[in-house]
């Protein structure tokens, strides 16, 4: 079993992420104090020069991002995403990175026979740049959630908008983050930047292999930078913890007319067990569990051998994912369907806390707050949310680096075949990292 380890947390931090609609609504009006008090000094003459040399490369950031949409890479697809970090790698070796693989892992999980299922994620990029002032760490992901045989594919375009698997979610982040890097290195801004780029390859599935590279590099850096959409023009404050749970339960097969009292059936038990763990949902505490896909036996007229399910769990405070994952344990040690347990009916499990919740911090407000501040000064609103989707820049923040998550190109549908990007915000977001990166690493 595998947990991930909670960062120690004051009860007034802990009461902060309840369901208290009080707290949120004090937390939300004492951020927007903070963002109305922060002044950024106006823009440079560089800088200007910087974004408008920025505003200039539209056409060659779309034709990167349809190459890179184009290129499946669903998580298992190791081609897929090995071919998109190699060719991103020869960039970044371009503006002067040295760069190194991360090893993958192969991660077995239960499963019923015929069904198994492994995860056997690609090699991670790790490009490091050494130089004066603080250090940045700038972290995007390269798998999507389609695999190979999925019928959404490819890139296409209608005005500004693009549709495609992956284009805000997010190789438009990471079309973002080079060209950010790019124009940089164009005005001879890069040189003297100490900045790492960490590319992994299983986010998507909870960056289970990748997490112990991301948590050592946030050790290493001052402020850590997550290229993941920015939605609607909204830069994300606080994040609920994520886990997630596989089990498979195992009965005993026989023939459903002939010798029907003979069986256990493990499709019941999972159907008791499903309840059991869809009524751990919680709304006023802020705890959502649900059961994604589940899958079992062999035909119509036989009492099932074997049945499985994946979980889901959401939760806003780091002691709720604890309690949960004990409470998942009592219900896959028990059983449910027969008076009498019998022993024939037993339950295998994998679980993991892989995100923790991202519980904001004055160091980590004072970054969104400088980002939102200049942001004004390109003449682009952001607003701020909390979300219970989790990203990279948890694992960060939870390891103490201060760090910000939505600095990607704006796009809704993630996950889905309604996917889409807005092209302009490519620009617009560039440009910010362009101003964010140059003021924070000049900062004392």
């Amino acid at each position: 079993m595998h947990r991930s380890t909670p960062r120690c947390l004051s009860r007034m931090t802990l009461r902060i992420f309840g369901a208290s609609l009080f707290f949120s609504h004090m937390l939300f009006a004492q951020s927007s104090v903070a963002q109305s008090a922060m002044v950024e000094s106006p823009l440079s003459n560089q800088e200007r020069e910087i974004i408008n040399w920025v505003a200039e490369q539209e056409d060659e950031m779309v034709a990167l991002l349809e190459r890179l949409t184009n290129i499946n890479t669903g998580t298992l697809n190791k081609a897929g995403v090995t071919e998109v970090i190699g060719l991103l790698n020869t960039e970044l070796l371009q503006l002067g990175f040295d760069s190194r693989s991360l090893a993958g892992d192969v991660i077995d999980m239960p499963s019923c026979p015929g069904s198994e299922y492994t995860l056997d994620v690609a090699d991670h990029l790790l490009a490091t740049k050494a130089g004066e002032g603080k250090r940045l760490l700038m972290i995007g992901h390269v798998d999507t959630v389609f695999p190979l045989d999925s019928p959404f594919q490819t890139f296409s375009r209608e005005g500004d908008i693009a549709y495609g698997p992956g284009v805000s979610d997010m190789k438009g982040g990471l079309v973002v983050m080079l060209y950010a890097l790019k124009a940089l290195n164009h005005f001879g801004e890069l040189e003297d930047k100490a900045i790492s780029i960490l590319l992994n390859s299983d986010e998507e599935v909870g960056s289970l292999s990748s997490r112990k590279y991301v948590e050592q590099q946030a050790a290493l850096h001052d402020y850590g930078l997550v290229y993941e959409s920015s939605g609607n023009n909204r830069l994300t404050r606080a994040r609920k913890g994520l886990g997630q749970a596989r089990f498979v339960v195992n009965g005993r097969a026989s023939h459903a007319g002939g010798a029907h009292q003979q069986g256990r059936s493990a499709i019941k038990e999972l159907a008791y067990k499903i309840v059991q763990i869809e009524n751990m949902t919680d709304y006023e505490s802020g705890v959502t569990v649900n059961v994604g896909v589940i899958n079992g036996g062999e035909a119509r007229n036989t009492i099932a051998p074997c049945a499985e399910a994946l979980v889901d769990l959401r939760y806003p405070e780091p002691q709720q994912g604890l309690d949960a994952v004990k409470r998942w344990e009592e219900i896959f040690s028990s059983v449910y369907s027969y008076p009498v347990d019998s022993g024939e009916l037993s339950t295998n499990s994998w679980t993991s806390l892989h995100r923790p919740p991202k519980i904001p911090t004055e160091q980590s407000d004072l970054l969104l707050n400088k980002t939102i501040a200049i942001g004004k000064l390109l003449g682009q609103e952001l607003t701020v949310t909390d979300s219970g989707g989790g990203t990279d820049g948890s694992l960060t923040q939870a390891a103490g680096l201060p760090t910000l998550d939505s600095l990607g190109s704006d796009g809704t549908g993630a996950h889905s075949k309604r996917e889409q990007g807005r092209i302009s915000s490519l620009v617009e977001r560039a440009q910010l990292s362009v101003v964010l990166i140059g003021r924070l690493a000049k900062q004392p």
